[in-house]
């Protein structure tokens, strides 16, 4: 009796090798292309009027690049992805031994697709420089997620 329930188990796991509870991909679903696209940052735009705008600058772009290597665009290798990053407001107020810096930036992709960032966050006046990197990169992150899923939607892949 115990070897034929062994035998009706192999059996069965023959017949359906995915779990009880998992279900099989739609066949609508459509699949990511293979590859990466190439993603191109058209123009960058940062408030001169800020202290050492330069090096936030470089950074930005630093960051820009490696989020929009590690976004998912829904694109495959022969694509080129063209989209635009202006950092609309960057406040840096310092009060006493801590800075506040406040940041709002929009990513553009082409035909009028628009993403918008803000965040406003604090830490140890000792370390300005960080924090205001910190918030770049954090709004950074942000707006290219979203980027990347409006090209996804744009081009008819899954959430």
């Amino acid at each position: 009796m115990r070897l034929l329930r062994g035998a009706t188990l192999a059996l069965a796991l023959l017949a359906n090798p995915r779990p009880a509870g998992a279900t099989a991909p739609t066949a609508t679903a459509a699949q990511s292309p293979a590859g990466r696209p190439r993603v191109v940052l058209d123009h960058l735009e940062l408030p001169a009027s800020i202290p050492r705008a330069s090096y936030y600058e470089q950074r930005l772009r630093e960051f820009l690049q490696r989020e929009t290597r590690r976004a998912v665009w829904g694109a495959g290798r022969g694509s080129t992805i063209t989209y635009r990053y202006f950092v609309t407001e960057l406040v840096i107020e310092q009060r006493g031994d801590v800075v506040r810096v406040r940041c709002q930036a929009t990513g553009q992709l082409p035909k009028g697709k628009t993403a918008k960032g803000m965040l406003t966050f604090s830490g140890p006046a000792s370390t300005r420089d960080a924090v205001v990197v910190e918030v770049l990169e954090i709004v950074a992150r942000g707006v290219i997620t979203r980027l990347a899923e409006l090209e996804r939607t744009r081009r008819g892949q899954p959430g």
